[in-house]
């Protein structure tokens, strides 16, 4: 069993630090990854793209697809709202933006190893691996228990609704102050506003449809003010949702014109 550590050269040495007991840990840049993935069986994979976020989260995809079962912390040197969120969906267990708080790493390290090595001393023989074991709250601390990739999950699946911070909070079996403080802490937005992000995402998909009016898909991700979805979405974007909306439609038109050209 071991730890997989992936990262650009120059940064090998920089995980030295943790204290990874029992588990053998195992260094390689980006192209060597699957040379160590083929030969070993691994706990735990840290991956750390720096500031190559769109080559971290291909190869976060890929070894996902490969192999579900690992839990993975992924690392950056840059962070938004759209990183987190592609991240967490694309697979990764946990996130983190440099500096790093060792401190923080370090306790989720444990957590995530603990809760492997309890699965497989509790694990049906029957079970498929393929799943990841979720580890019980009630036996971490309260700095380990909130599952973001859950929490995100949450929030996806509930986006047409109403979703308050005791929501949340309470789906994370954790109290409203201490999940908004871990949450802002880890992720680099409050709570609130990271819905605010996923509503406005979620809307943009939907108005790539022709059939779907603004007041619909404003309804849809949950806000029940049209004038209010126009006005954070402006924020967020930089556009109109109507100007949004044309910008497909414009798309469209010259991927026909493309075609008509080439036919």
């Amino acid at each position: 069993m071991a730890v997989i550590i992936i990262c650009e050269k120059v940064a090998h040495g920089s995980y030295h630090p943790l204290a990874m007991e029992g588990e053998k840990v195992v260094e390689c840049a980006f192209d060597e990854v699957w040379d160590h993935m083929d030969r070993c069986h691994f706990n735990l994979s840290i991956l750390d793209c720096g500031f190559k976020v769109k080559k971290g989260l291909k190869l976060l995809k890929e070894i996902k697809a490969f192999h579900p079962g690992i839990p993975i912390i992924f690392i950056t040197d840059i962070s938004s709202e759209d990183i987190v969120l592609k991240a967490f969906k694309t697979g990764a267990r946990d996130f983190f933006k440099k500096p790093l708080n060792i401190f923080e790493l370090q306790k989720t390290i444990q957590g995530l190893l603990s809760a492997r090595k309890e699965s497989k001393e509790i694990r049906n023989p029957f079970k498929n691996d393929a799943y990841d074991y979720v580890e019980p709250r009630s036996k971490m601390s309260p700095a380990q228990s909130v599952n973001f990739s859950e929490t995100i999950c949450y929030i996806e699946e509930n986006i047409s609704n109403e979703i308050t911070l005791e929501d949340i909070a309470k789906h994370a079996n954790i109290s409203k102050y201490h999940f908004c403080r871990l949450f802002k802490k880890r992720i680099g937005k409050s709570p609130f506003n990271f819905v605010r992000f996923m509503r406005i995402e979620k809307a943009k998909e939907l108005l790539g449809r022709e059939n779907l009016t603004i007041s619909m898909a404003a309804m849809d991700v949950g806000f029940n003010d049209v004038g209010s979805f126009i006005k954070q979405f402006k924020k967020i974007t930089g556009m109109t949702p109507s100007t949004y909306k044309r910008s497909f439609r414009g798309n469209d038109v010259i991927a026909v014109e493309q075609i008509n050209t080439f036919s």
